[in-house]
């Protein structure tokens, strides 16, 4: 296999992840077929071993490829991929759309359990700390005119669901999707809005304040439904 370009000098990896991804869209390939080898990728872009293979660990993360002992790597397989897929963009966006909208769907069935716990185990205060997380981030959400910040306020509702696996787990699914997000998915940031994420998340505070489980959760559902709605 040739390709348009070599690439001359060491890169960083997040370079290589985005050659890949040139090759993955200029190749056609399709999901669930095998990349091309370590050697013959080595050889074509003129990276070591270490950082192709750092680059094949973010495309792990992001759920774009997946290993096979002693096989090598493959683009993952999307079900209902003909149904999936938009014909007029690239394939690497329509694998990392899905993977972000699996990721949101982790993500809600977390959280929603999350408000269940923080009913249970909160303490007034924890809510009080909360609330006073929250009036912070709308004063943020203004002076940027964006809503940067929103994730530290999801953090801080799995920190206060007294869970330490929940917490801990929560932040690996965020910091995948923030990563993601900021690297190509930008437009799922741009869908969000100041005013629907400040009254969706009063929503949510002020059913916490009454110990209202079942409201709580449904709030937080809605709240990362919208998202997943977009994804589809």
């Amino acid at each position: 296999m040739t390709f348009s370009t070599r690439i001359s000098r060491p890169l960083l990896y997040q370079e290589v992840v985005n050659a890949l991804y040139n090759i993955i869209d200029e190749q056609q390939i399709q999901p669930g077929a095998q990349l091309p080898s370590e050697r013959e990728l080595i050889e074509q872009l003129g990276v070591s071993r270490n950082v192709l293979r750092e680059a094949f660990h973010v495309l792990e993360q992001r759920g774009i490829i997946v290993s096979q002992q002693g096989r090598g790597r493959f683009l993952r397989s999307i079900p209902e991929m003909s149904e999936q897929r938009n014909k007029y963009v690239q394939m690497s966006k329509n694998l990392e759309r899905y993977s972000l909208r699996e990721a949101y769907e982790v993500r809600q069935v977390l959280e929603e359990k999350a408000m269940e716990l923080i009913v249970r185990n909160a303490t007034d205060q924890d809510i009080e700390e909360i609330e006073e997380a929250y009036q912070k981030m709308v004063e943020k959400f203004y002076e940027s005119k964006t809503t940067i910040g929103e994730f530290e306020l999801h953090r801080l509702y799995a920190k206060k669901t007294g869970s330490m696996f929940m917490e801990q787990t929560l932040d690996i699914v965020l910091s995948t999707i923030r990563e993601m997000m900021h690297s190509t998915s930008h437009d799922v940031l741009d869908m969000h809005n100041i005013e629907g994420e400040e009254k969706d998340h009063r929503n949510i505070i002020d059913a916490l304040k009454k110990r209202d489980k079942e409201k709580a959760k449904k709030y937080m559902f809605d709240h990362i439904q919208q998202t997943i709605d977009y994804l589809k």
